[in-house]
């Protein structure tokens, strides 16, 4: 496992494993009692289809789909398609 702490995550920009860009990351939900981290929170790009859970101009992608974390964030859209957001 590699580790990445959560503020390093914060605006650095999302994209699927196919390349498109999604957005910025700009948060992360936790669950607080067991620690698990549920959503990356993303400020979406204007292109970003509707695939995942909105709130206003906020877009909630399951972490359980996070692939990499480094100069980008990369998202299995194929398994965050299959997960549910909180």
């Amino acid at each position: 496992m590699v580790k990445v702490l959560a503020k390093r995550m914060s605006n650095t920009s999302v994209a699927s494993m196919n390349g498109t860009e999604l957005g910025t990351a700009v948060n992360i939900v936790v669950d607080t009692r067991t620690g698990e981290l549920i959503d990356l929170v993303v400020k979406p790009n204007s292109v970003t289809s509707a695939r995942f859970k909105m709130e206003g101009n906020i877009m909630y992608i399951p972490f359980a789909a996070v692939r990499s974390a480094r100069d980008y964030v990369i998202i299995d859209t194929k398994l965050a398609d299959t997960l549910k957001s909180v």
